[in-house]
């Protein structure tokens, strides 16, 4: 029997939980009265931000970020027909959207 490198394996076997978590956070839905979303959109089309200012709402933070934004002033029915590709909870990813300084 061949000598198996286990590495390949378990670097699939993380990559595979990482993809689970990141979808089972994905999926969870936003509530319709929510106060700030996380809106992740694609890069093209100006970038998140164009995408909450075409939602008729306002980017509360962080500025810089390629593909997401904190934004408020909209309903997650507007992000989604922005243009959004999915809405999170930044309650729920903290490590994501700090938006406060400590």
């Amino acid at each position: 029997m061949r000598n198996l490198n286990p590495a390949p394996l378990l670097a699939l076997g993380l990559i595979a939980i990482l993809f689970a978590e990141l979808a089972s956070v994905a999926v969870a839905a936003v509530p319709d009265d929510a106060e700030l979303v996380l809106v992740v959109s694609p890069p093209w089309r100006g970038g998140p931000e164009a995408i909450v200012a075409a939602a008729g709402g306002s980017v509360v933070g962080p500025t810089n970020a390629p593909l997401a934004v904190v934004a408020t002033d909209a309903t997650p029915a507007a992000f989604k027909d922005a243009g959004a590709w999915f809405l999170l909870d930044p309650k729920n990813v903290p490590f994501l959207c700090a938006t406060e300084t400590p």
